[in-house]
């Protein structure tokens, strides 16, 4: 009955201690709340209308890319332009029969204090059988958006592998703990042989 008792205190113990092991995110995130959905199909989960306590910003967000057309996405930051926006296609999306979903998560680059602007540009073309454009649209999303402290460092972040491998570790070290003293306990309860 002892070892039962030390074996729920210990127990008791490695439970509790491994509840106060807080993992961080698995990604980066802006401080948002609610994504902003446009007209265009754009859905921007960050950055929002918002102010941010650090200027290490990351950008994600989807598309719904209609069928049949052709589409380009590119991006600026105050203006200024950043290239083609770094999108992958969501595969869960390949069977749709009306539009793909483009997915994209990137860091923008550090940005200074103050007030700032994220605009996605979007063109939309239709072509015909000769291959010439005979529809085009576009719209520019734009986001605008506040930093409100000096430059920091990327918060580290723990991969999902990382954290895979510590809950591995504690569970392994509690199987061990629990082997030693079962093994302790069997030890107790057999007869000594090497009695004179």
């Amino acid at each position: 009955m002892k070892n039962k008792g030390k074996l729920l205190v210990f127990m008791f113990t490695v439970i509790f201690l491994s509840s106060l092991v807080t993992l961080p995110a698995m990604k980066v995130k802006a401080d948002s709340s609610e994504p902003i959905a446009y007209s265009s199909g754009l859905t921007l989960y960050s950055p929002v209308n918002t102010t941010y306590s650090s200027n290490v910003i990351e950008c994600n967000g989807t598309f719904n890319d209609p069928r049949d057309f052709e589409s380009s996405l590119n991006y600026s930051i105050d203006g200024n332009y950043q290239g083609s926006l770094p999108w992958t296609l969501n595969q869960n999306s390949i069977n749709n029969p009306v539009a793909y979903t483009l997915d994209w998560s990137f860091q923008l680059p550090q940005l200074p204090k103050g007030s700032h602007q994220l605009s996605i540009g979007i063109e939309i073309d239709l072509f015909n059988s000769a291959d010439t454009i005979i529809n085009r649209t576009t719209w520019v999303n734009t986001v605008y958006f506040m930093i409100s402290s000096s430059p920091s460092h990327a918060p580290s972040v723990i991969t999902v592998n990382e954290q895979v491998l510590i809950i591995a570790a504690i569970a392994v070290l509690i199987a061990l703990c629990i082997g030693l003293l079962r093994f302790r306990k069997h030890q107790k309860t057999r007869p000594n042989l090497n009695q004179d």
